[in-house]
């Protein structure tokens, strides 16, 4: 045996003994290489997809194009940014579309490739008006391949994991996701500190690293394909893409509710963050590092030790349930974010993200799973394109009325970091309210739908 095949055994061998510590116990032997196999790709795809991550790419723009773009225009793009990921899925019906009867590997490898090739034409950007506006237009592309990638998957874990592991598995990759972004988007705020230009070698290099996720992935085999394929239906006109959304929310009067109460309180959540962004440099003075922690860096690591209580909870309870519990965590953020504003102390900013940080633990695990307590199989991808689809509504009109009402206010001379916060904590716990409204409503018409199925 060759030095370099005994290197890649080792390597194999090594990682394979990982994933057998951190999955769940009994899960079978293609759940378990499905397991290890993700991990794998999680861990260097993340890599790339850290530096689009919205409390990083915010930041960057905000200071990179401080003196090159008024300051008004500046702050929209900022705010868009900041929600990219939301505004990306308004078109995730489209990939329900595409890759309807598809072999779901190949086609989520194709829309990795697509991820990182985006990424990677940041570091050719100029740092000038046109430069900001195509820093936009790539880290939507960017954004709509990886809504392509969130639309799909739950299939294939559907397929693999069994359910009473899948919270418990999907915890653990998004742990390991949250924990690259945050070590990454720490160090690059630290290395842009010290010098600006440092991103034109630091995406190229997490790009080119990157692509060892897609050897992983493409090695996963999906457990009888054939029904999941099957079961999808015969392949719509792509111009029927949206008429998904409208027939699922009319079918399902139930799920209609839900997303009702998550557009509420996702607008007030996709408020927050490009207030913090703007107030962070303009008010408060932090460059690339601080404000990277507090937007990004912070709440990444405190999710690291939120996912696993999140995620034996979800694995007990109906998502109904458990967003009517986990949703009043965002509204305690919001008012430590507020309450920093209105004493105008960082202090609060630093507090705020740690509770975001465990907010976030259960929004990762309830956002790729939520969709599946009122999907049937077969249509577990149009429930989800529905989920993402509406979020990137709100991803579009969140932003746009946070930064509208902050110019508006600032022309006023009134302190508009603290009343936009204020109102995006008042919407937040309009929506809180929802859950618990529906959740009280569910039970009285359907027993025992608090446990998980």
């Amino acid at each position: 045996m060759s030095l370099a095949i005994r290197q890649r055994s080792a390597i194999a061998g090594w990682w394979w003994r990982i994933a057998g510590w951190a999955a769940p116990q009994g899960i079978g032997v293609l759940a378990h290489r499905t397991f290890a196999l993700e991990l794998v790709s999680t861990f260097f795809f993340t890599l790339a997809l850290s530096t689009i991550e919205g409390g990083v790419v915010a930041v960057f723009a905000r200071q990179t194009f401080d003196a090159v773009v008024p300051t008004g225009r500046l702050n929209l793009c900022v705010a868009l940014l900041g929600a990219m990921s939301e505004l990306a899925n308004i078109l995730s019906f489209g990939w329900s579309v595409a890759g309807q009867g598809r072999r779901l590997v190949p086609f989520i490898n194709a829309l990795q490739v697509g991820v990182i090739l985006t990424i990677g034409l940041m570091a050719l950007l100029p740092e000038s008006p046109a430069g900001l506006y195509l820093l936009v237009a790539v880290v939507l592309a960017a954004r709509v391949c990886w809504s392509g990638i969130i639309t799909f998957r739950t299939n294939l874990w559907r397929a693999n994991y069994p359910g009473r592991a899948r919270a418990a598995i999907v915890g653990r990759l998004s742990a390991l996701q949250v924990l690259v972004v945050a070590v990454s988007g720490a160090s690059l705020g630290r290395l842009l500190d010290h010098d600006a230009s440092y991103f034109r070698l630091v995406i190229p290099a997490a790009c080119i690293v990157s692509f060892a996720s897609l050897l992983a992935y493409a090695r996963i085999r999906v457990r009888h394909e054939w029904k999941v394929r099957q079961v999808a239906g015969k392949v719509m006109k792509p111009w029927h893409g949206p008429l998904v959304v409208w027939r699922v929310l009319q079918a399902d009067r139930r799920y209609a509710q839900f997303m009702g109460c998550i557009s509420v309180f996702g607008f007030g959540n996709l408020m927050v963050i490009p207030i913090l962004v703007i107030s962070l440099r303009e008010e408060f003075g932090c460059g690339y590092f601080d404000s990277i922690l507090i937007t990004s860096s912070i709440p990444a690591l405190v999710q690291l030790t939120a996912i696993p209580l999140w995620a034996r909870f979800l694995d007990r309870a109906h998502v109904v349930r458990f967003r009517s519990i986990h949703s009043w965590s965002f509204v305690l953020a919001s008012v430590v974010f507020t309450l920093g504003a209105w004493l105008h102390n960082p202090a609060y900013m630093f507090a705020g993200a740690v509770v975001l940080g465990i907010a976030y633990g259960g929004g990762a695990i309830a956002w790729n799973l939520g969709h599946v307590d009122f999907s049937p199989p077969s249509e577990t991808s149009h429930y989800m394109a529905t989920h993402v689809t509406l979020n990137g509504v709100r991803g579009l009109l969140a932003p746009l009325a946070a930064v509208g009402g902050y110019e508006m206010l600032r022309r006023s001379g009134l302190d508009a970091t603290r009343w936009m916060l204020s109102a995006a904590l008042l919407v937040n716990v309009a929506g809180a309210v929802g859950f618990v409204a529906l959740r009280v409503s569910m039970a009285k018409e359907m027993k025992g739908f608090q446990r998980r199925g």
